[in-house]
């Protein structure tokens, strides 16, 4: 079985068959023999015991998140290469993917699964990523390989994807299709690319984010903080969570400069220096709601693990998903 990738589509076609073409071309490197060794380290940890070497990181599926423009092909392709006129994006998607898209699975064959998103609203983008993510790889079970192309798609499908990642730990690998202007009409990897993961300046992989917030206790603190309208001294507001697990063997300069300069730095806090009053901006309110997310992701998991979801069953009835192209 190979991987399933996650992505995002609008208008442009090559945001989704330059990733395909791309993979292809790489795994083209691997089965050529004496593969370089950049393309060696990008498969590495992929497909994990059951894969046979030469099967890692093949694509089995594609998980595209759309409008419902595009899903019902009623959204013309942008123009690209070979095409000036082109028909309705989901026709010219797999059109092109029959062309680059080599490689089929001897049991699942190559399929194509459209998910209907309100494109603009991030909050249904990334509640419905994460259910899409938890049916094909379900805790405490095997599940599906997800890789994440945050290319393609308006910025709350690529903002929800990259949260799916960070927040569920799902997606193996998350990555980017260069979208310099000599190749926003290719929907094939340009001729002059180099196939070199990470370093041909085309194709840039990362498989996790590097975060220093110490989300639990910035939780704490943010909550107790009023709007700007209202402030709290440092002392009052230390008063209030010094009895609290994450703060008791503090004292309050060290709450000063742990805590309340690394949330004022990241933007999070409005701080009085002079008066030395604190107060929450839309930036930390904004914080608040992503660490929602997070809490409904894991109430999801704990039903998903306790078994009190089948979302294999349940996602016959979103009317959002389950179309399916096959190739």
């Amino acid at each position: 079985m190979g991987t399933y990738h996650f992505m995002g589509l609008g208008r442009a076609v090559g945001a989704v068959t330059c990733a395909v073409d791309y993979i292809e071309k790489t795994l083209d490197l691997m089965a050529g023999g004496d593969p370089p060794a950049e393309v060696v380290k990008f498969f590495h940890g992929s497909g994990g015991i059951r894969h046979a070497e030469l099967d890692k990181g093949k694509i089995e599926a594609l998980v595209l998140f759309t409008s419902k423009e595009v899903i019902e092909n009623r959204l013309s392709a942008f123009a690209y290469s070979g095409n000036e006129h082109p028909g309705p994006v989901r026709n010219e998607v797999l059109h092109v993917l029959k062309k680059v898209w080599r490689r089929a699975d001897a049991d699942a064959g190559r399929k194509i699964f459209w998910c209907q998103v309100e494109i603009d609203d991030f909050q249904d983008c990334f509640d419905k990523i994460v259910k899409v993510a938890y049916r094909f790889s379900p805790p405490g079970k095997q599940g599906k390989e997800i890789w994440c192309n945050l290319t393609g798609g308006s910025n709350s499908i690529g903002f929800a994807l990259l949260s799916m990642a960070r927040l569920t730990g799902l997606s193996i690998k998350n990555y980017l299709i260069a979208q310099r202007k000599e190749f926003q009409k290719e929907i094939e990897v340009p001729g002059a690319i180099k196939i070199q993961p990470n370093k041909d300046g085309y194709f840039s992989a990362f498989p996790f984010l590097k975060t220093h917030i110490d989300t639990a206790s910035f939780y704490e603190i943010l909550m107790e903080l009023p709007a700007e309208i209202e402030t709290i001294t440092t002392q009052n507001l230390f008063d209030r969570l010094r009895g609290r697990g994450l703060f008791l063997h503090l004292n309050l300069e060290q709450f000063r400069k742990n805590y309340m300069l690394k949330l004022h730095g990241l933007g999070y806090t409005e701080f009085d220096r002079n008066k030395d009053l604190n107060s929450i901006n839309l930036r930390g309110l904004d914080f608040l709601n992503e660490l929602e997310h997070l809490e409904n992701a894991i109430t999801l998991e704990s039903k998903l693990l306790k078994r009190e979801i089948d979302l294999v069953a349940e996602a016959k009835k979103w009317p959002w998903f389950g179309t399916v192209d096959e190739l």
